[in-house]
């Protein structure tokens, strides 16, 4: 069928593929959530277990959602999962053995990971700079700034105390891969400028 005039062919085969996609998305979250039930409670006689997808394939349709759809993309996608975290996180408690965890990790957990995921977006949509040095600046944020904070609630919540050998184990390999990342991405640079500089000359 041919666009209606003054509709540009080429957003509306986008618009119509997002539909297409979404719906099928979500039919087959259903399927999910509905299959996990039957299968749970034929074998169990109750509904243990299944309260987990119960709960986790609808949060993660609310995220992935606007990235499905493809007319908003990754802020959308973002924006839902900075709103929904929490809440996903305070019922996930509730259906699981383990208590008072949601305010010992899981909002420490959410107040680190969130402003992350949006400077690595940030990071590699808008700073010009080699694809090298974004990996690297993504690996030491996530590797030795935020891991470390969340290990460190995470052993406060457990009672745990690690030694220094440990949580220097845990930092050591990110820090590697984050020099050899420079490494790579000043080598490539100066190969390119040589590149460049060649075919200046050759000109």
């Amino acid at each position: 069928m041919l666009p209606e005039r003054g509709v540009p062919m080429k957003k509306t085969y986008i618009d119509d593929t997002g539909k297409l996609i979404f719906k099928i998305f979500s039919v087959a979250c259903l399927v999910a959530i509905f299959t996990c039930l039957i299968v749970n409670f034929a074998i169990d006689r109750s509904i243990t277990w299944a309260l987990y997808p119960l709960l986790s394939v609808p949060f993660g349709w609310l995220v992935l959602t606007p990235l499905v759809v493809r007319r908003f993309g990754i802020p959308f996608t973002l924006c839902s999962f900075m709103i929904f975290v929490m809440p996903y996180l305070f019922l996930l408690e509730k259906i699981t053995p383990v208590d008072n965890w949601f305010v010992g990790i899981g909002i420490p957990a959410a107040i680190v990971g969130v402003p992350f995921i949006w400077i690595t977006y940030l990071l590699f949509r808008f700073l010009k700079i080699s694809l090298w040095f974004k990996a690297a600046i993504t690996v030491f944020l996530g590797g030795v700034v935020a891991s470390p904070i969340i290990n460190h609630y995470v052993n406060v919540f457990t009672n745990e105390t690690p030694s220094f050998f440990n949580r220097f184990i845990n930092v050591f390999p990110c820090i590697v891969v984050t020099v050899l990342l420079v490494i790579m991405g000043v080598r490539r640079k100066k190969i390119t400028q040589a590149e460049n500089q060649n075919n200046t000359e050759s000109w």
